[in-house]
């Protein structure tokens, strides 16, 4: 949980920029979080032939995560499609007799019924095999590996925890009384504890609701510019420039 250190005794630390306003020394804390996240399960029950990538390796768009053995689902896919091309000869074929009024529209009906079960039978057994290849839905690192090639994990089971690398946010909590003045595009100095380097940070959006407790509030910021290697759970110090009261 982020913690939030007010120390009102502090004086402002610079000089002042503009009319009204400072740069206080009030300690906001604040952790980064990553612009998205995932942990990926499967309902196939298949065994794992093969898994992509390792705790902590990084992954482009596309990336094979998890392969399973498929093999089994392919055999019922020609199976089933050959079942499907039967009844499309028994459907052709009672279409044939009614034209020469051999047989009954209930005949048709059930022969067009027979075609359309088989039809998706094939479908279903498509999307299992497309769910044979977990493919990453954007770039970024693998934070957590629940599974082992070889392996035939049970469904629904967590295989695989990706984070995005793309765009990291600011997660801060400030005091609620800033809400007369804190608005989206302001602008915060951010230093992270891990590396000591000072960034640059917008506020994207203010939380929906005050802690009663605290009287504080959720706030989310991005970094202005590329940042390099910054991590999702790296904490840091973010500074505002305040109005003076």
């Amino acid at each position: 949980a982020l913690a939030l250190m007010v120390c009102p005794s502090m004086k402002a630390v610079g000089s002042e920029s503009s009319v009204g306003t400072s740069i206080q020394n009030i300690p906001i804390r604040g952790v980064v979080r990553p612009s998205a996240k995932a942990s990926i399960s499967s309902e196939l029950t298949a065994r794992i032939e093969h898994v992509g990538f390792q705790e902590g390796e990084a992954f482009e768009k596309g990336g094979i995560l998890i392969k399973f053995d498929c093999r089994r689902q392919k055999a019922e896919l020609e199976s089933a499609a050959a079942k499907l091309r039967e009844m499309k000869v028994s459907l052709k074929s009672a279409l044939f007799l009614q034209r020469r009024r051999a047989n009954s529209r209930q005949d048709v009906e059930t022969a067009q019924a027979r075609a359309d079960i088989a039809s998706a039978e094939v479908e279903a057994i498509k999307a299992h095999l497309r769910a044979c290849v977990i493919a990453a839905p954007y770039a970024g690192h693998v934070t957590e590996v629940n599974v082992h090639e070889h392996e035939t994990p049970k469904p629904g089971s967590a295989l695989i925890s990706i984070a995005s690398r793309a765009q990291p946010r600011i997660e801060l909590i400030v005091p609620s009384r800033w809400l007369a003045w804190l608005r989206p595009g302001a602008s915060f100095h951010y230093v992270m504890d891990d590396t000591g380097k000072d960034h640059l940070g917008i506020v994207v959006r203010l939380g929906a609701t005050v802690d009663t407790v605290s009287q504080t509030i959720k706030v989310f910021g991005r970094f202005k510019q590329a940042t390099g290697q910054i991590l999702p759970g790296m904490s840091g110090t973010a500074r505002f420039r305040i109005p003076k009261e």
